[in-house]
């Protein structure tokens, strides 16, 4: 983490350089580092921060002739003192050891491709997310419209069957008045021929000066009647 620091790659947030420190160190020590919990805590504690200062000034006052090729420095966290020790793996193969800088230039290497492929995962991880997100908003609208359409259609059909009753009613309404009239007409039509009866079955001879003139007017009336009925009637 220290070394990735340093180099500060240019657009990485911190999370992302603890991420290239942690590819890094799977990358030279060939596992994972599992005890990320424990050094998010002790990153920041006194104890640690001498020993991190500790190694900085052994980083910075080794040398190429000095240190070991290929080594690595080992420092007892027990002893406040005492030196580090180095070991230096035996080499059957007879090839010049990678230096310093060109291992820690592989390192950045190797942990910067890391990283980026990882970048590159989480893009193409986020775009298919954004397309089913996209996909299930286009199926969500789809079928927003198809209820829209189907409450349109609802409304429709259900304002013309209410148009429908309404005209029935008044149909109804129509033909109620139509009866009655019709009823009323045959009911006054009764009623003046009862009394066009009674007006013709009266004697004159019976009746007074007056009454007999009153009544012989009006039974002339009705005869007339009678006669231009029959004249306009159906077949004249």
């Amino acid at each position: 983490m220290a070394e990735m620091i340093r180099s500060n790659p240019s657009g990485m947030s911190d999370a992302d350089k603890s991420v290239a420190a942690a590819a890094d160190f799977a990358s030279v020590e060939k596992h994972n580092f599992t005890l990320m919990h424990c050094w998010k805590i002790l990153k920041d504690e006194p104890k640690w921060m001498e020993l991190k200062r500790k190694m900085d000034m052994l980083q910075n006052s080794g040398s190429r002739k000095d240190a070991p090729p290929n080594g690595h420095h080992i420092l007892d966290l027990d002893a406040g003192n005492s030196a580090p020790s180095t070991s230096a793996p035996s080499s059957s193969s007879g090839k010049r050891p990678m230096g310093r800088d060109a291992a820690k230039a592989a390192k950045k290497k190797a942990a910067s491709s890391e990283y980026v492929s990882k970048i590159h995962d989480l893009s193409v991880q986020k775009i298919e997310l954004f397309k089913e997100t996209e996909g299930e908003r286009k199926a969500r609208l789809d079928e927003i419209v198809t209820l829209e359409k189907v409450k349109v259609e609802e409304a429709r059909e259900h304002r013309k069957m209410k148009l429908d009753i309404e005209r029935e009613k008044l149909a109804l309404e129509k033909r109620r008045l139509d009866m009655e009239a019709e009823k009323k007409k045959e009911e006054a039509e009764k009623k003046e021929k009862e009394e066009d009866e009674r007006i013709l079955a009266i004697n004159l001879d019976q009746c007074q000066p007056l009454q007999r003139m009153y009544y012989q007017a009006l039974q002339e009336d009705i005869i007339q009647k009678l006669v231009a009925s029959r004249c306009h009637g159906p077949g004249l």
